[in-house]
């Protein structure tokens, strides 16, 4: 093996004008990347015709070729020079039957100038002069976008006939002068955006304010209104005291005048007993006056326990109605109003071992919420205290007046609040055999022993049961068993807007999910509780703190 210098052209493939890459030797002796030449025969493959690009003899069959080792190391050795900034030709000889010899004029043989130029087996090597197609050598200047290929002027014609052949430098022009198009046009349309966000910033921010001035006027004025209720009535309690005190007065001053003459009568009688003529005795007594002209003293004057009981009856009830009513308006407010969330809110959420980490349960100060049982709707044997947060199953009746809200049949309680829009989050500690926790309409039923007043047992209600052995969900009188533990603490969630209700057993301040339901709701819902047996069991709603 002998090196020589040699032009670059002589090692470049015709068919991509790289350098040789994997080299491979056809029978004729011209040189080309193995994979150019395959895909070059792949093409012509269906005229079962292969030849060679550059002299254009044809083999048949079509041959199977290897890489030229020898060649190879050429190659490597080349790029070491190019790295050094020096070109050095490793001259290989090669099989003579594969390299056809030229004649010289000198008489010698062997490869001329021109076979080495051309591409006889040292290809050429790219250059500073314009490419030129090795089909038919006019200059490579358009660009195949179909083939991804550099062709002449003829190949568009022919070869690649029906692509879409362009200008490079014009192409290239025309994606630049586009794409600073639609960069210029997606900047000014987020700039359009940006005021338009800022204009809504202003108007909300405009008419926020506007609310926030009527809130201040609305319930200054509910004030005004109590302030005047609440001096009103203490009027009227005034004035019911001083007509009672006079009341008391006259009566009192009646009785002490029926006192004195009672005992002047006294005297008299005393005196007349001393005389000795009973028929002076008696004509004497008729003057007197009978005692009986007196009667019996009545006592007319309404006991005060009586009044102050009513009054105060009164005030509660107007409390409560008051406090319903705040809470009913309220939630009408917030349904009113759409759902504030960030825009880059994070939304990851994974319920199954959380501190509360439902998708909207990951902040549970914003969402927590510890309902109160309605006295109402409680059974005849269910006792509320701790303010009405706790219920008791008790085996003597309560006495509750009659109420067309009160569950006639089955053992349960709803609670006041009405929870609409939401989210809302509440937990329950529960003891006995059995309960179930759910959520139900105000309009289920109260007094049929069907399942229309049974929570869980009709489209109104939705539920979650321990039956001592396994959870289950029932909604609609369809009965879903769950795959969970017992859990003595149990952790609710409701976002009405959006479309979700979630249970959760609550263990060391952690929250892992139970089931999940996805629906729309239509309306207001409420808090509701059942007993089965067992009385001292008891359900209690628990203070988040």
């Amino acid at each position: 093996m002998a090196a020589s210098n040699c032009p670059p052209d002589d090692f470049s493939c015709p068919v991509c004008l790289e350098i040789l890459c994997d080299p491979a030797t056809l029978p004729c002796g011209h040189s080309y990347c193995l994979q150019c030449i395959q895909k070059h025969w792949d093409k012509a493959s269906a005229k079962g015709q292969y030849s060679c690009p550059q002299c254009r003899q044809v083999f048949s069959p079509r041959p199977s070729l290897g890489r030229n080792n020898m060649l190879m190391e050429a190659m490597k050795k080349l790029r070491v020079g190019e790295q050094d900034k020096s070109l050095s030709c490793t001259v290989v000889s090669v099989n003579p039957s594969l390299q056809p010899a030229a004649q010289r004029s000198d008489g010698t043989t062997g490869p001329d100038e021109k076979t080495a130029v051309q591409g006889g087996l040292y290809p050429q090597l790219p250059s500073d002069s314009p490419k030129l197609c090795p089909l038919h050598k006019q200059v490579l200047e358009f660009y195949c976008c179909d083939d991804k290929e550099i062709v002449c002027d003829e190949c568009s014609l022919i070869e690649h006939k029906g692509h879409r052949v362009v200008n490079p430098d014009e192409e290239m022009e025309q994606e630049l002068s586009k794409k600073k198009e639609n960069i210029q046009r997606h900047i000014q349309e987020r700039k359009r955006i940006i005021q338009t966000l800022t204009q809504i910033f202003q108007a909300n921010k405009t008419a926020i304010q506007g609310l926030q001035t009527e809130n201040l006027e609305v319930f200054g004025d509910v004030m005004k209104n109590v302030e005047l209720m609440s001096s009103q009535v203490n009027e009227l309690l005034q004035a019911y005291e001083a007509s009672c005190y006079h009341r008391i007065e006259g009566h009192g001053y009646k009785l002490q005048e029926e006192i004195s003459q009672l005992y002047k009568q006294d005297v008299e009688l005393n005196r007349l007993t001393k005389t000795q003529d009973s028929i002076q005795f008696l004509k004497t007594l008729d003057t007197t006056g009978g005692v009986d002209a007196f009667g019996n003293p009545q006592l007319d004057i309404v006991p005060p326990e009586t009044v102050v009981s009513g009054i105060r009856s009164a005030l509660g009830a107007f409390r409560q109605g008051l406090h319903d009513l705040c809470k009913e308006s309220l939630a009408n407010i917030f349904r009113a109003a759409p759902e504030m969330t960030p825009a880059s809110s994070n939304s990851d959420s994974n319920p199954k071992t959380t501190s509360l980490q439902h998708p909207a349960v990951s902040s549970a100060n914003s969402v927590r919420f510890e309902p109160t049982m309605d006295r109402n709707s409680a059974y005849r044997h269910i006792r509320l205290s701790d303010g009405d947060r706790k219920a008791t199953l008790r085996a003597e009746n309560q006495n509750y007046p009659e109420h067309n809200e009160r569950f006639v049949y089955w053992r349960q309680v709803i609670c006041r609040e009405p929870l609409a829009g939401g989210p809302y989050y509440w937990e329950v500690e529960w003891t006995g055999q059995k309960v179930t926790i759910g959520v139900t309409y105000k309009d289920i039923g109260r007094s049929p022993a069907d399942d229309s007043s049974r929570l869980g047992h009709n489209k109104f209600s939705w539920s979650l049961y321990w039956s001592g052995t396994a959870f289950s969900l029932w909604h609609a009188g369809k009965e879903t068993v769950l795959a969970a533990p017992k859990a003595r603490r149990i952790g609710v969630y409701l976002d009405q807007q959006a479309s979700v209700l979630a249970f959760y057993r609550v263990s060391h301040n952690q929250a892992h999910q139970i089931c999940c339901v996805e629906t729309e709701f239509s309306r207001a819902l409420y808090p509701g509780f059942r007993f089965w047996s067992g009385v001292g069991s008891t359900i209690t709603v628990c203070q988040l703190d």
